[in-house]
């Protein structure tokens, strides 16, 4: 038959040890300030180490919770310059006896109502006519609350009645606190036979003194498996935005930058979308309670009003008188091709490649396909040799590069963009659009005074994201899961072109 005796530490068995010699009573409740005491051993010490053998079963360890009440600050004040009852009496005496309530409240101030209240109610004086009279002899006016509230500070105890009398008047208050309260379960000479001390290896000091025999050798499970670490890093959705920025930078994109509060102007009518479009409503759109704003110099503003209103010679346009109030309420941008288009108004020399990524807003409710604030890369470019067969091949660059094997494209119609094309990945058996395309309409190039082709795209990050880390659930990117988001690859994997 094995040791059935209970395994303890070295530091709980010279606690048992302690318990003994200090003659601590088995089967009584010690508070754990007053066993501290006692042991002299430190309170939070004695805490962990009770409850370690609390759950060995050699102590019992109860959390008690008690009420009790303490002095406010105002009966402190009461106790320190005399309660307002009792200067109210010592002003009558000084005064002859009498005084005009108004006089009264003026040298009582803020005490002067609780004086009367309380000095009326215990018969000190009587008021009458306007006037305050003193009915009791001075000496013998002694708030009883004073009385209460000093026994109350000293400890000692106080009637139910009394306690009642200053809760009223708000001189007490009741806190509540948690108590440990500690007992042995057995003798203090019988747990030390109970128990037997573990340590993982034997000492040369142990073996020199024989105190070896006391001791046992601690099993260990081979088997567990070791303490898995944490450790930190970007979140993985963070990681891939600033890959999708390096690979940008690394095709030769410039980036670009601005606030994603915008006027209409420039999400819309700029890009050669008009004002009545069902996608400019409140229902689709979020607009902001503030001052319209055009941002945008007169001659920009002039021939993007020409355009839509009679096609200024590249079309037809929409056959509307164009409101520039309309234009210059702000919003929160529904795309990052708003960006696009003011850099594009400020009329860059060719050749040049530029990018942005930013937080795009939409009225959208929320589901496994769609946020209504979420990422989107926006790209602009124009070169020599800028057609639609060049941005094909860009697209395709930039898809490869993230790590996508398998993409297709597709027509499609943008109201800023002919041609245009949509772009989708594969997801396991679905395929998923990810990005739009297309080249800048006569329209839009002639609005932001721009005489040269040029090619532009925009991308949902989220989506792309959906693809590359095979996530079902878009919601998923945003995951305070800390499982979910250890599970995701870290950034080397993206270089390293693992398979999609």
């Amino acid at each position: 038959m094995g040791d059935e005796r209970v395994p303890v530490s070295e530091a709980e068995y010279q606690l048992l040890r302690l318990l003994l010699e200090r003659g601590v009573e088995p089967g009584r409740w010690y508070e754990l300030s007053e066993l501290s005491r006692i042991l002299g051993v430190e309170r939070s010490r004695l805490e962990a180490l009770a409850r370690l053998l609390a759950a060995k079963g050699l102590l019992r360890v109860e959390e008690r919770e008690e009420t009790g009440y303490r002095v406010t600050g105002e009966a402190e004040r009461y106790l320190r310059e005399g309660f307002p009852e009792e200067r109210l009496v010592r002003l009558l005496h000084e005064a002859g006896g009498e005084l005009e309530v108004d006089e009264v409240r003026r040298r009582l101030g803020g005490d002067a109502a609780v004086a009367l209240a309380n000095a009326a109610r215990k018969g000190w004086v009587e008021i009458r006519g306007g006037k305050v009279r003193l009915a009791v002899d001075p000496s013998s006016a002694r708030a009883e609350e004073r009385l209460l509230l000093q026994r109350l500070r000293e400890g000692g105890r106080v009637d139910p009645e009394g306690l009642r009398l200053l809760r009223r008047r708000r001189l007490v208050e009741v806190y509540r606190r948690r108590r440990t309260y500690v007992s042995l379960a057995d003798e203090p000479g019988r747990l030390l036979d109970k128990v037997v001390v573990e340590v993982g290896a034997l000492t040369h000091e142990l073996l020199v003194s024989g105190e070896w025999r006391r001791y046992r050798l601690r099993e260990y499970d081979v088997a567990a498996e070791p303490p898995r670490l944490r450790v930190g890093r970007l979140n993985f959705f963070r990681e891939f935005i600033e890959f999708i920025r390096d690979v940008m930078k690394e095709m030769g994109f410039v980036e670009v930058e601005q606030p994603p509060v915008v006027s209409e102007f420039w999400n819309y009518d700029a890009l050669f979308q008009p004002q009545f479009h069902p996608a400019r409503r409140p229902s689709d759109t979020f607009y902001l309670e503030a001052p319209p704003a055009m941002e945008a110099e007169e001659e920009v503003v002039e021939r993007v009003r020409a355009v839509h209103e009679e096609g200024a010679g590249v079309s037809r346009g929409w056959r509307y008188r164009w409101d520039p109030m309309l234009a210059a309420r702000l919003i929160l941008r529904s795309h990052t091709t708003a960006v696009s288009a003011r850099v594009l108004a400020g009329r860059p020399r060719r050749p040049f490649r530029f990018f942005t990524i930013g937080r795009v807003y939409r009225v959208e409710k929320i589901d496994a396909r769609h946020l209504p604030e979420f990422h989107q890369v926006d790209g602009i470019a124009s070169e020599e040799g800028t057609d639609f067969r060049w941005l094909l091949g860009i697209l395709s660059e930039f898809l490869e590069r993230l790590g996508f094997r398998e993409y297709r494209f597709r027509p499609a119609y943008f109201p800023f963009t002919e041609p245009s094309v949509e772009g989708y990945v594969r997801i396991g058996d679905r395929w998923l659009e990810v990005l739009g395309a297309g080249m800048f309409r006569p329209e839009v190039l002639y609005g932001l005074g721009v005489d040269y082709p040029v090619a532009a795209w925009g991308m949902g990050i989220e989506r792309l994201a959906m693809a590359l880390y095979g996530v079902g659930d878009i919601r998923e990117l945003y995951s305070q899961d800390v499982s979910l988001v250890e599970r995701m690859p870290v950034r080397w994997r993206l270089y390293a072109g693992s398979p999609v």
